[in-house]
């Protein structure tokens, strides 16, 4: 499900939820996730790299995502460590997948969460209502901001009308612990 979540931009797994820790206690909100690695157990979404979950991050890595599937009645709730990637060859080669289109999420002048005295996309004028060129485009590289998560435990529950089941899947270095839980 994580993998299809990667792909289809339909797929409720797509827009997962991602929550970190903050000054001022939890800070939840939604992402794309942009990457499975694959046996390396790796969650990655993007993020403008002025934005408060760069600090939660660098702050404490421990982050949590939430994933679920309506239709299919399935939950993840995934917790692991968080690496923020901005000026490394993880970003670079991040930010080379990514097509010209969404690079427009990085092109806003000033950081998420800025206060603004009406409401503004920070996109600057010569952006407004149009699809950046690459040369453009790369100007905005320098707020792009990889995020990579290696999953620590997976908490599955399956929401079912005759009886719910749940799990929890562990891993403590390289080794796999699995349990059932009751839900």
């Amino acid at each position: 499900m994580l993998k299809r979540g990667v792909t289809h931009s339909n797929d409720p797994f797509h827009w997962p939820v991602l929550g970190t820790t903050g000054k001022d206690g939890c800070n939840l909100r939604t992402v794309i996730l942009r990457q499975l690695l694959l046996p390396d157990r790796i969650l990655v979404c993007y993020s403008d790299a002025r934005a408060t979950k760069a600090q939660d991050i660098g702050n404490y890595s421990k982050v949590s995502w939430l994933f679920y599937h309506p239709e299919k009645k399935v939950q993840l709730r995934i917790s692991g460590q968080a690496t923020c990637h901005r000026d490394d060859q993880f970003a670079d080669d991040q930010w080379a997948a990514t097509k010209i289109t969404h690079r427009l999420d990085f092109c806003a002048t000033q950081p998420p969460g800025t206060p603004v005295h009406k409401p503004s996309s920070g996109l600057p004028d010569f952006l407004l209502k149009k699809t950046p060129t690459l040369l453009e485009s790369k100007r905005s590289r320098k707020n792009f901001m990889a995020i990579s998560c290696t999953i620590d435990s997976i908490d599955w529950l399956m929401l079912r009308a005759l009886g719910h089941r749940r799990a929890r899947f562990d891993w403590d270095e390289d080794r796999l612990r699995a349990t059932w839980l009751i839900p």
